[in-house]
């Protein structure tokens, strides 16, 4: 009996040890592999893709927001860069629209943040186009850049990227105010720091649109949604680095979004996945499953943890000034901002 018992033992032991080793080297392939970071990617590419509202159009179909719109016809160009898994940069756009005033989709993009991703330099690079830009799209009369998405679609505003710094993105992702708000708030907030000129200011003013919130301190502290998105649209005192106007807004923007990073970054996968399905669901994308897979292969293979900040115009490079009827606008020396951006990115 004692021997059909230490049999049994062994046996249990056997099958234990089995499923270990199994799991040992399944999670190894999985997470230290190529081919399994490969897999691990389109799962999780197929899960997000899933989630996010998706519209096609950006990289290849016609689109545009309105029927007979002239630029619905905006196509990406032949020369652009090729799609494939070994680029050696991915570039999104992030947009925030501001549709308080009009119907959701035909807002003004008063965030429009370029992030590439330095597949090589394993790094990625934040780069705020400033709103008062301004422009000449073929189809509109000449106009700052964040008129540009209500009027010809997010086609429009990859026309002008490709034109002025040579780049049609690989996507983008746009949330409006709302859903920005609430995406803050299931990340946890975030955490920012203010001076005494800023705190006093958004507990005087309504860029916090809730009352009750308008609470901040001087210092650094975890704002929630509605306080993050009145401090993400501060122009009138300087940031604490002494940017004011625009400069400041849009620097605060990539500041919230660097926070955000960096805090998830060391949380790990296990954390963020928990709540990405509920936050994704406020965005929208024309990023396909195929590119948003090799978009997570090159952040995952690469083990990209760094962010840089950077701004269009950059210093020295444009004029403020009133032209074709556009009032208070940015006119940019595009050729040399063009180069500053690719600079950037050697």
């Amino acid at each position: 009996m004692e021997g059909k018992n230490r049999e049994r033992r062994k046996a249990v032991l056997l099958i234990v040890a089995t499923v270990l080793a199994v799991t040992v080297a399944s999670l190894l392939f999985l997470f230290y592999t190529k081919a399994g970071k490969r897999l691990t990617s389109k799962v999780v590419a197929g899960y997000l893709h899933d989630v996010v509202t998706y519209i096609p159009g950006g990289n290849g179909e016609l689109m545009g927001n309105e029927e007979g719109d002239e630029l619905s016809q905006i196509q990406k160009p032949a020369d652009a860069e090729a799609d494939g898994k070994e680029k050696e940069f991915y570039h999104i756009l992030l947009l925030g629209e501001e549709a308080i005033r009009s119907t959701p989709g035909k807002g003004r993009t008063d965030a429009i943040i370029l992030a590439t991703v330095h597949v090589k330099e394993k790094k990625i690079i934040l780069t705020s186009v400033l709103r008062d830009t301004y422009v000449e799209p073929e189809g509109m009369k000449p106009n700052k850049i964040n008129a540009v998405y209500g009027k010809l679609g997010v086609n429009g505003l990859y026309k002008i990227l490709y034109d002025k710094l040579g780049v049609w993105p690989d996507g983008y992702v746009k949330v409006g105010f709302d859903s920005f708000e609430k995406v803050i708030d299931l990340l946890g907030g975030a955490e920012v720091t203010l001076t005494a000129d800023e705190a006093q200011y958004l507990n005087t003013h309504d860029y916090i649109s809730n009352e009750a919130y308008r609470n901040v301190v001087t210092g650094t502290q975890v704002l929630n949604g509605n306080q993050t998105l009145g401090y993400c649209r501060i122009r009138h005192v300087a940031n604490c680095n002494g940017k004011k106007y625009d400069y400041g807004r849009t620097e605060r923007q990539r500041m919230v979004l660097e926070n955000l990073f960096e805090r998830y970054m060391k949380a790990g996968i296990t954390k963020w996945a928990k709540i990405l399905k509920e936050a994704l669901g406020y965005v929208e994308t024309d990023i396909s499953e195929e590119t948003m897979q090799d978009l997570i292969y090159a952040v995952y293979e690469g083990k990209i943890t760094t962010m840089e900040q950077r701004q269009i115009p950059a210093k020295n490079t444009y004029e403020s000034m009133d032209l074709n009827g556009v009032t208070s606008t940015l006119v940019l020396d595009w050729e040399a901002n063009k180069e500053e951006f690719w600079n950037a990115l050697k």
